[in-house]
């Protein structure tokens, strides 16, 4: 549920990196809106599912555990019911409820999803608990030395209906893609974990000509050049 920059964000407070129009801090900001859009959407799905690793399930039947707890994300308190059902020995079904007596829910859908039994790819889909419209959808891939996260927004929220982002870690680079919906253009922003060099290509700077930097974040045309293709 979550894309973690934190590489990038901890590099973009170093003096080189704050030069204006520097192609490494162009990436920081196309980056950060990305994730502020992931934010909007996952922070509380993930603060509250979270918790439940903190808590014990109750066995409803041969295939079925439920979660109950309670926990609180962005200054809301929730009650919350988990429900696990197993489906065969592959496939897993989640079903998350929420209440809240400030928002005035009872036992309403906030996601649901699947995945497969060792948990390490599946997918989820977000509602609005306050009339179950579905707000976005994502599809995700966690191995041992690698991530993927694909995340659509599927509501008109935060005026963002059609935005994807897709992020992929294959142990050394990070890679975030982000679709623009309303301005139709696709931003890509890839770096090395280690050495922090990489790059962006993006419709709406520097003409939409691949733009790199360096180890210290400075541009590097030799760099660039041998990336080139």
């Amino acid at each position: 549920m979550s894309v973690d920059i934190s590489e990038m964000e901890s590099a973009s407070n170093k003096t080189v990196a704050k030069r204006a129009e520097s192609n490494f801090n162009t990436a920081v900001l196309a980056a950060g809106v990305a994730k502020i859009i992931l934010e909007a959407n996952l922070a509380i799905p993930r603060a509250l599912i979270t918790a439940a690793q903190d808590q014990t399930a109750d066995a409803i039947n041969d295939s079925e555990f439920e979660w109950k707890y309670s926990s609180a994300a962005s200054g809301q308190n929730f009650s919350i019911r988990l429900v696990a059902t197993v489906e065969t020995s592959q496939h897993v079904d989640w079903n998350f409820f929420v209440s809240s007596s400030a928002a005035e829910i009872q036992d309403q859908l906030f996601f649901s999803g699947t995945s497969n039994f060792d948990g390490t790819m599946g997918t989820w889909t977000y509602y609005n608990p306050q009339n179950g419209s579905e707000l976005s959808d994502v599809n995700w891939e966690a191995g041992e030395n690698s991530t993927s996260v694909d995340f659509e927004v599927t509501s008109d929220r935060n005026n963002n209906r059609g935005d994807t982002i897709t992020y992929h870690f294959d142990g050394t680079t990070k890679s975030v893609v982000y679709f623009d919906a309303s301005e139709d253009q696709t931003s890509t922003i890839s770096y090395n974990t280690k050495t922090l060099a990489g790059f962006i290509i993006s419709a709406n700077y520097n003409g939409g000509a691949k733009s790199c930097w360096d180890e210290n974040g400075s541009t590097s045309f030799i760099w660039g050049a041998m990336q080139k293709g």
